[in-house]
């Protein structure tokens, strides 16, 4: 019985074996004038070199005949000196998927009337440097993803890598510290290089709300600007306390008493828990604000007379560009005056009030300034011991002993 089913089963397979024999003959047979033709609509279309190559790889780049299919698309990607395709950074939603860090160079974020339409326009001079023509703050989500189009393609056109550039990509935002602004800077621009613009508050608040008033912006008289601002009015005495913005950058420890004083006024008025605890909401100083373990980021920090004045703005002028590793100098700084029509005189009886709690704020700024944030190994000052001096002005009146 087993030699029988021995012996069909070989029979079996000897049958199968000729009706592949035969299926594999009418194959060759029948594909014959397609492979004939397929041959000659590729030598047509793509030219007489793509028959040389195997047909395994004669799809893939001609430099590399030995990689395969896979490894030939990995060859194509960006290197790290390549600008990578943008649906490689942003996904089709508009979702940043990888790191965008190397697109923002700088960024222009100091406070509003404390130079930066002139530090953008003096930077911008420079043949190794690039910022977008106006304003370019980064509020909420939809301006990253229209931040990294734009910066895209300006490396794209002007043809520079993500490493190794011979431009610096910038911005300028006025403002940033007040707002959440900063928040976007600690989760996508680490690496990103800050230059932070303060003045004398007298002065800054004299100029602030001249220019609002400039703007046909209805603002009333300055001791009802005592305080916060409400009413989305932008001038106000809370926003002359810069060190208290500056605070947020989380470069100073915040622990001492000393220090808390300083940022908080304590040493003027005791009584002053309720604005403590209004600072720390709307301050972002609280332990799980995203700035608590503070920025990464390097700070270049300038007073505004550092650039009127010829021996403070040339140093200013050197100390910028190694700050941001332009290789060429920068050009001279020439004075310039903005000549508004001037809806206030800041040292006039009226604004005595004002006058008074803006000099604590900044002798507070000053103090606080000079004792804690420099001090920071991320903080950069042009020409120290004359910035101090300007810092000296802040603990004073400037409108002592003016007439009127």
């Amino acid at each position: 019985m087993a030699e029988e089913y021995h012996s069909t089963a070989l029979a079996t397979k000897r049958i199968q074996r000729q009706r592949r024999c035969s299926s594999r003959s009418r194959y060759n047979k029948n594909s014959s004038p397609l492979l004939v033709y397929f041959v000659i609509i590729t030598f047509l279309i793509f030219g007489y070199h793509t028959l040389i190559l195997p047909l395994s790889i004669s799809n893939t780049s001609q430099s590399s005949p030995n990689v395969d299919a896979d490894t030939s698309i990995a060859t194509t990607s960006h290197s790290d000196s390549d600008v990578p395709p943008l649906s490689t950074i942003l996904s089709p939603n508009g979702t940043v998927i990888s790191d965008i860090s190397w697109l923002l160079d700088f960024a222009i974020i100091a406070f509003p009337k404390s130079g930066t339409t002139f530090m953008k326009d003096y930077l911008g001079q420079s043949d190794e440097t690039y910022l977008y023509e106006r304003e370019f703050c980064i509020k909420k989500p939809e301006d990253v993803n229209r931040f990294v189009r734009l910066y895209h393609e300006a490396h794209v056109r002007l043809k520079q890598p993500m490493h190794d550039k011979g431009i610096r990509f910038g911005l300028k935002c006025p403002g940033t510290l007040y707002r959440h602004d900063i928040e976007f800077y600690k989760r996508y621009f680490p690496h990103t290089k800050l230059i932070i613009g303060i003045r004398h508050p007298i002065s800054w608040f004299e100029s602030f709300y001249n220019y609002q008033m400039w703007r046909n912006v209805s603002l009333p008289s300055t001791n009802k600007l005592i305080g916060r601002c409400v009413n989305h009015q932008k001038v106000c005495t809370d926003r002359a306390r810069f060190h208290a913005a500056l605070a947020r950058l989380g470069m100073t420890s915040m622990e001492s008493e000393e220090e808390k004083g300083l940022l908080f006024g304590l040493r003027y008025e005791h009584d002053r828990r309720s604005q403590q605890h209004r600072l720390l909401e709307e301050g972002g100083m609280r332990n799980n604000n995203a700035t608590s373990h503070g920025l990464p980021n390097q700070i270049f920090l300038y007073e505004t007379r550092q650039i009127h004045v010829t021996t403070a703005s040339n140093e200013l002028s050197s100390n910028i560009q190694q700050y941001l590793n332009i290789q060429h100098p920068l050009k001279e700084i020439l004075s310039y005056s903005q000549s508004k029509t001037r809806a206030i005189d800041i040292c006039h009886d009226n604004h005595t009030e004002v006058r008074k709690l803006l000099v604590e704020h900044s002798t507070d700024a000053a103090d606080w300034i000079e004792q804690y944030f420099v001090k920071s190994t991320n903080v950069v000052v042009s020409a120290q011991d004359y910035f101090f001096g300007l810092l000296d002005d802040w603990r004073m009146d400037p409108c002592k002993g003016r007439q009127h």
